[in-house]
């Protein structure tokens, strides 16, 4: 009776970590039992070799996989695993789709990690073409604990099939963040709970291939979906495309679009004509030029993400007030912009602490003290200064 009603389960990533609204109500740890060598690692161009020559992997993709697996002596544990995979009816296609899912499979030791979780997984009633594609969908369960993690979990769902509880498939979109991104199975699970409400991956394909149009590399663009996954959900036509034609609009182009973007990745999650554009055309004022202007923002973030009325705008008129001119701003937002960004009590506080000290408080003497000390506390401060 539990083998019919686990059967229901097997498409279903039951082995993930769930968010508070699933199972269990929390997050699992899941123990790893990857026996990893002591040894002096193999040079790697052969753990390539070997990936492209038994899996005919993809260049890109066996350089990926290699960097999990570049600890190997020899190649015994890899070819063990594989017999093992094969005695149990996994073929070569769904052995690769395995390898590439999760390369540190290739280091279980099978003795001690595969074969007791085969054998409990056939204890619950998985068996043949079925424990192939529980592993395929779930290859969590090689990671983690069986007694501990993967048999109470599969219990659970056996005893209450019908529970309104459910687990949300992330096969597809964890599928994408691995093949597609190359992201660590620790980050793909991580990115893929942000994504879970995606039914497709029309979305996600269109970010990639915008992006790709306008100049990003593979590893540009992994960087930016390990910062923040839901750029993936972006339209193209509503979001991304208006807010690069507009920076290009503003003289930002190849290299230097990229590195804008790059450098400032909250341009792609801000309102384009409501804050990025005024901040950049108001950079570009303060510091007199498209060129100062460009080579702030690709060298520093925090020109974008404070408010110009909060903080920048009040320091400015402070700074004013004690007769610092505006080609001495433009050096110190080029040279220490987190002065510029600060709350104005800090900037206020630097000068009351001169005015405590007995020290005329002139432009020269506060503006060098803010180039020095501009982002140290008060207690900073006067601590640098007696020293």
């Amino acid at each position: 009776m539990m083998a019919s009603l686990l059967k229901k389960f097997c498409r279903s990533k039951i082995f993930y970590s769930c968010s508070q609204n699933h199972i269990f109500g929390c997050s699992f740890c899941f123990s790893t039992s990857i026996t990893q060598s002591k040894t002096t690692p193999k040079p790697q161009s052969l753990v390539v070799e070997y990936l492209l020559s038994t899996f005919d992997f993809s260049p890109e993709k066996a350089v990926w996989a290699s960097k999990n697996l570049n600890h190997l002596k020899s190649f015994e544990k890899p070819e063990s695993v594989l017999n093992f995979l094969k005695g149990y009816g996994f073929d070569d296609t769904q052995i690769k789709k395995l390898v590439s899912l999760y390369p540190q499979s290739l280091c279980c030791d099978v003795e001690r990690t595969l074969k007791p979780k085969f054998e409990g997984l056939q204890g619950l009633g998985f068996t043949g073409p079925e424990l192939a594609h529980l592993i395929l969908s779930n290859h969590m369960v090689l990671r983690s604990s069986f007694e501990r993690n993967v048999r109470p979990k599969i219990e659970f769902l056996a005893r209450d099939p019908w529970s309104k509880t459910t687990l949300e498939p992330q096969s597809i979109v964890e599928e994408f963040l691995l093949s597609t991104l190359g992201l660590s199975p620790e980050k793909a699970t991580w990115a893929a709970e942000q994504l879970n409400h995606l039914k497709s991956l029309e979305k996600p394909e269109s970010v990639l291939n915008c992006l790709k149009s306008y100049g990003f590399e593979d590893t540009q663009i992994k960087k930016l979906v390990s910062w923040y996954p839901r750029w993936l959900c972006f339209d193209v036509e509503t979001t991304l495309k208006p807010k690069f034609e507009g920076l290009q609009g503003l003289g930002f182009s190849g290299p230097e679009l990229i590195q804008l973007i790059l450098t400032n990745p909250v341009i792609l999650r801000s309102s384009f004509d409501r804050s990025v554009r005024p901040k950049m055309e108001f950079w570009r004022e303060i510091l007199g030029s498209f060129e100062l202007m460009s080579k702030s923002l690709r060298a520093k973030q925090c020109l974008l993400n404070f408010s110009l009325n909060q903080r920048v705008l009040p320091n400015l008129a402070f700074l004013r007030e004690f007769g610092i001119p505006d080609e001495r701003i433009s050096f110190i937002v080029q040279r220490h912009p987190r002065i510029i960004s600060q709350k104005p009590e800090g900037m206020k506080e630097l000068a009351g602490g001169l005015k405590e000290w007995g020290y005329l408080v002139a432009q020269r003497c506060l503006c060098g003290l803010l180039t020095l000390f501009g982002s140290s506390p008060k207690t900073n401060l006067m601590a640098n200064w007696e020293l």
